[in-house]
């Protein structure tokens, strides 16, 4: 019985053996991908989004020209927060199971070579600004939408209240 759970044992790590090879490799063209496409720079969105924050709270509180060290060492602070949790490197791990679960490794193989094309390079750069607008426009528009949702808000309210006596 022992021998035959050593060679079960056996056979299983030699059969492992491709399995572990092809997890590596997927996993190193997921990371390719993720160096070209700049994935990997998510967060300075998110450094921007917070610094327009400080600013906008540092001048509705008033701050002075003569006070904007204060509002500097605050945005620095901010800055290594964020840095912290989502910095270089701080992702990686998770960006690569993302990216394998969702594109085998043929398909990150072709991605590659699509974005190493001058249109695809081109994607890169325009990219991350068409998004932003994108974003943009659709916020806007739903503000359309606002007025209408906190009606119908306000009528559910009042229709799941008990009535009054």
């Amino acid at each position: 019985m022992t021998r035959l759970r050593a060679l079960f044992s056996c056979l299983l790590l030699v059969a492992s053996g491709p399995l572990l090879a092809d997890a590596a490799s997927h996993a190193a063209e997921a990371k390719r991908f993720i160096e070209m496409s700049r994935a990997d720079r998510l967060a300075v969105p998110a450094h921007m989004q917070v610094r327009q924050m400080f600013a906008q709270r540092f001048a509705q509180a008033g701050g002075s020209e003569a006070k904007k060290a204060v509002l500097e060492r605050y945005q620095a602070q901010a800055d290594a927060a964020i840095e912290r949790v989502v910095g270089k490197g701080k992702l990686e791990s998770e960006l690569v199971n993302l990216y394998t679960d969702a594109f085998t490794e043929a398909e990150l193989k072709e991605l590659l070579a699509f974005y190493q094309t001058p249109v695809g390079r081109k994607v890169l750069e325009q990219m991350p600004q068409l998004m932003a607008h994108a974003a943009q426009l659709t916020q806007e528009r739903l503000q359309q939408a606002v007025p209408e949702v906190d009606k119908l808000l306000g009528e559910m309210t009042a229709e799941l209240q008990p009535a009054k006596q």
